[in-house]
């Protein structure tokens, strides 16, 4: 593809941005998070300078796509599952909506993880819209006061740990997974016995 500065750099370089970036997402997915940059170049109909033009680093290109996948799609499926009237419904499926998109890209998570782009930090705020979800929960009673949303990124790891390592999980039997999650939520419900987490 021509880079040769021009009336129409601007806009074409934004395009070749793009493919690049949706040309990661997919190559990332097939390939893990060791996966070939000039494979990037090939699926994004560019040349590799291109995407070195763009991207100096591998990790730059990483953080792209993943700031750009819980930008685009985290953030709205989280708000759309938490919107909802019931507090505990609310709550849930939030959890759910996470742990579902999260093994989903599992490998672009890992690539981001590995590059140190993914930290407690960032992974507290991966979940940020959970926190009102438990806030509401919480106030109505129906989930443990001692509850945090920093044990989010814990809890929903576990559930997906299990989906990724049991693999039948999500080809023979997908519902089974939900088990866990279930289990995961029961400890997250507010419970007579008021046992403190320690």
């Amino acid at each position: 593809m021509d880079d040769t500065p021009g009336p129409g750099l601007r806009a074409d370089a934004r395009r070749n941005q793009e493919r690049i970036l949706d040309a990661a997402r997919v190559v990332i997915a097939e390939q893990g998070p060791d996966f070939g940059v000039p494979d990037v170049a090939a699926r994004a109909g560019v040349g590799l300078r291109t995407v070195y033009r763009r991207f100096a680093r591998r990790e730059d290109l990483i953080g792209a796509v993943f700031e750009r996948y819980v930008t685009d799609e985290v953030q709205p499926i989280v708000e759309a599952a938490v919107d909802r009237q019931d507090p505990w419904q609310a709550l849930a499926a939030g959890l759910e909506a996470t742990v579902v998109t999260v093994a989903a890209n599992s490998a672009l998570l890992t690539a981001a993880r590995d590059t140190a782009l993914v930290t407690r930090a960032t992974a507290e705020g991966f979940v940020k819209p959970l926190s009102r979800a438990l806030e509401r929960a919480q106030a109505a009673g129906v989930a443990r006061p001692d509850l945090d949303a920093s044990d989010f990124p814990s809890l929903i790891a576990m559930v997906v740990a299990t989906m990724l390592a049991v693999p039948d999980l999500e080809t023979e039997q997908p519902a089974r997974w939900r088990r866990y999650l279930v289990l995961l939520l029961a400890g997250c419900r507010a419970s007579e016995s008021g046992d403190p987490l320690p």
